[in-house]
């Protein structure tokens, strides 16, 4: 197989291989023969398959006769011209798994995929800019008998095909993720970047200044995934960020500043919306004690605690960048979260003691709408 591969890929670059047949018979044919495949028995290998009549260049047999895998075969420079009629052949008999090329370019389909074309290929090989032992691997993974017929070759397809549309949305999801986190960015956040600030630097800007950083970034630039970068900010630029900056700070020095909040008919003040939390919860603890447990559980986040009695249970990846404190005898509350997710905590602490939100205790935490 690797000397074949080898004397394809020299022929390719000299334009050995001027129509669909010479691609057949001098490319398709003897990796087939490689692979298993013998393409002299008509129980494994049918040239000029029928399908709802049309013909589908081979057909690859499995088990019986029932064919497993269609090649469709075109020209060099032309494989992305037969990806509909391909489809239309497979989805007509059932077909699992579909391989168009050009002799260069080898694409993997799986037609009972969801979306585009292209968004149901499963891999795509380019043989003359990819390593031999890659090449045969790939081919191996996809196109032996021995893999076709058992069906371990559909199975990785598909395996391969849920990956590649997991990440396919995860990647489609980061804009919003990263426009939600500098739009209101969580402690943590902000923790992580003034850390490394100040390796960088040897200077630790306040929580305000990353925040007005962080906030800085606009929805245009996370949707265009677009990178700050402080070397490709003119010096007309750089003050008029750091005036944003400062105007920023002092803005958000003034938003931390007095939470106000009411409590059984009381009215209190707090320094900013973590101590807010802090004395609210702190109340609730000495009038329900025996329901601590409870709160803790009601308030858990979609991926680690957010009370719990040791920093490590609240935040295991990285405790040493943990905030909590000590609202009640051996238990911990984090702070390393949004004001929403600060609201959600009372808001859960209160429905599990009975306490009307919005009526017994009444807090406006800043950006906890957003």
């Amino acid at each position: 197989m690797e000397d074949l591969l080898e004397r394809i890929k020299a022929r390719l670059k000299e334009g050995a291989y001027p129509n669909e047949a010479s691609v057949s018979i001098g490319i398709v044919i003897p990796i087939l023969r490689m692979l298993g495949w013998d393409e002299t028995d008509p129980e494994q290998v049918i040239p000029e398959y029928a399908s709802g009549g049309r013909r589908v260049d081979f057909a690859l047999c499995g088990a019986s006769r029932r064919p497993n895998l269609f090649i469709e075969v075109k020209g060099v420079g032309r494989a992305f011209e037969g990806d509909r009629q391909l489809f239309e052949y497979a989805f007509h008999e059932g077909i699992p798994l579909c391989l168009l090329t050009d002799g260069r370019d080898w694409s993997f389909y799986l037609p009972g995929g969801q979306g585009s074309y292209d968004e149901r290929r499963v891999y795509r090989l380019q043989i003359d800019e990819r390593s031999t032992s890659e090449c045969m691997r790939i081919l191996e993974r996809y196109l032996s008998r021995i893999r076709v017929k058992s069906g371990d070759a559909f199975d990785d397809a598909m395996r391969d095909y849920r990956d590649i549309a997991s990440r396919r949305e995860a990647n489609r999801s980061l804009p919003q993720a990263w426009a939600e986190l500098v739009g209101e960015p969580e402690d943590l956040l902000v923790e992580l970047l003034s850390e490394q600030t100040e390796k960088i630097s040897g200077y630790r800007p306040t929580s305000a200044e990353v925040t007005a950083f962080l906030l800085s970034l606009s929805p245009q630039h996370a949707t265009e995934s677009h990178r700050y970068s402080a070397a490709k900010v003119s010096v007309s630029d750089q003050i008029d960020l750091s005036h944003e900056i400062r105007q920023r700070s002092t803005a958000d020095k003034t938003r931390e500043r007095d939470i106000k909040y009411e409590l059984f008919g009381q009215r209190f003040s707090a320094a900013n919306a973590s101590s807010a939390m802090v004395e609210i919860l702190t109340t609730i603890a000495q009038r329900y004690p025996e329901r601590l447990e409870a709160i803790a559980i009601a308030v858990r986040g979609k991926s680690r605690n957010h009370i719990a009695r040791s920093v490590t249970e609240i935040y295991p990846a990285r405790p040493d960048l943990a905030r909590a404190v000590e609202f009640a005898p051996g238990w911990l509350v984090g702070l390393n979260i949004a004001n929403r997710e600060k609201r959600r905590i009372i808001q859960e602490a209160c429905k599990v003691v009975g306490i009307r939100f919005g009526v017994e205790i009444k807090i406006d935490f800043p950006n906890a709408d957003s």
